[in-house]
């Protein structure tokens, strides 16, 4: 029974990282990592993002060699089913600008017949996650340091309290923000001792030993202490850190154009040399893909618009350059 070419492209995208159509172009595998989605608490599983490189149109005899050996044709009938159904999609993509590939993805054909694909998410190309579906998992709270302090200080009745337990609270209201401080990292020294002075309970008070233990005055022993602006402290400070670390994960380029891939780092560099003569002063090596070939980009970017605006003016000059998104 003869199958769809939709599913040897499906099967052959499990297997392998590159899967190429003859005079049409090439769908790319890049591996995905999990990710948790942190607004509605969804972890995915790991995948394969697919691409489309209408640059990779050489016939590698992988998809003629999976249809002959699959359907038990020759390979000259694998040829012609393969061609016949590159035809079928250009018409698509002719007559109505769209063309789907189940279990792949869609093709779209822009205004400047540019080609852009859609990949269909509701199939996971990656073997080792086969099985594997999202997870929703409850959010994570976290207790702050202030909420177990508060907790803790509740706790206690003062009413209740022996006499010579409240001078233990007094000491407790005084140490207490000396370790936070200690713990923050606090180096100034006359910053310590400012602390220190505003802290301290036992100044300027008249008590005295004659004979039998006289109480101090009556005083307020809640701690009124800077534990909540050190605690406030803390918190901005990692709000702070917090927000520096997104607005540098904003501005990491995760959007390529690249320019050419090739299966020797020396060709690469060279292309990377003459981009930097055409006024490309950020062109470089981004790494190697899976099937081993030196990718080559004229720049990156932080946001996927800034990339599109940029693919659009280099392929005035270059038709070939295509977007990878990292």
């Amino acid at each position: 029974m003869s199958l769809k070419l939709d599913l040897h492209i499906r099967y052959l995208l499990h297997e392998h990282d590159c899967v190429i159509l003859p005079s049409f172009g090439g769908f790319v595998a890049n591996f995905h990592s999990a990710k948790i989605d942190p607004v509605i608490n969804l972890m995915h599983p790991p995948k394969k993002h697919i691409v489309f490189n209408k640059s990779l149109q050489n016939n590698d005899g992988l998809l003629v060699n999976e249809v002959a050996s699959c359907e038990g044709v020759s390979f000259k009938k694998a040829q012609k089913k393969v061609d016949v159904f590159i035809n079928d999609l250009k018409d698509k993509l002719h007559l109505h600008k769209k063309a789907v590939i189940e279990g792949v993805g869609t093709l779209i054909q822009s205004n400047d017949n540019t080609l852009l694909f859609v990949q269909d998410l509701t199939t996971n190309h990656l073997l080792t996650s086969y099985g594997m579906g999202k997870i929703q998992s409850p959010a994570i709270k976290r207790i702050s340091v202030q909420e177990r302090i508060e907790a803790k200080i509740k706790h206690i009745d003062e009413n209740h309290l022996p006499s010579n337990k409240k001078s233990w609270l007094k000491v407790a209201a005084v140490l207490l923000p000396l370790a936070m401080l200690s713990l923050i990292g606090v180096s100034k020294q006359e910053q310590i001792q400012t602390a220190v002075a505003n802290l301290n309970l036992f100044t300027n008070t008249n008590t005295e030993m004659v004979g039998e233990i006289i109480e101090s005055p009556s005083l307020d022993y809640a701690l009124h202490t800077p534990i909540y602006q050190i605690e406030g402290g803390i918190q901005q400070s990692f709000k702070a850190k917090a927000s520096a670390e997104k607005i540098i994960a904003e501005r990491i380029p995760k959007h390529f154009i690249i320019a050419g891939a090739f299966s020797t780092e020396r060709n690469a560099n060279k292309l990377v040399r003459k981009l930097k003569r055409w006024n490309f002063d950020n062109a470089h090596i981004i790494g190697q893909s899976n099937n081993g070939l030196y990718r080559v980009c004229y720049d990156g970017y932080a946001k996927p618009e800034d990339a599109l605006i940029a693919l659009d003016q280099i392929k005035k000059t270059n038709t070939s350059a295509w977007l990878l998104s990292m």
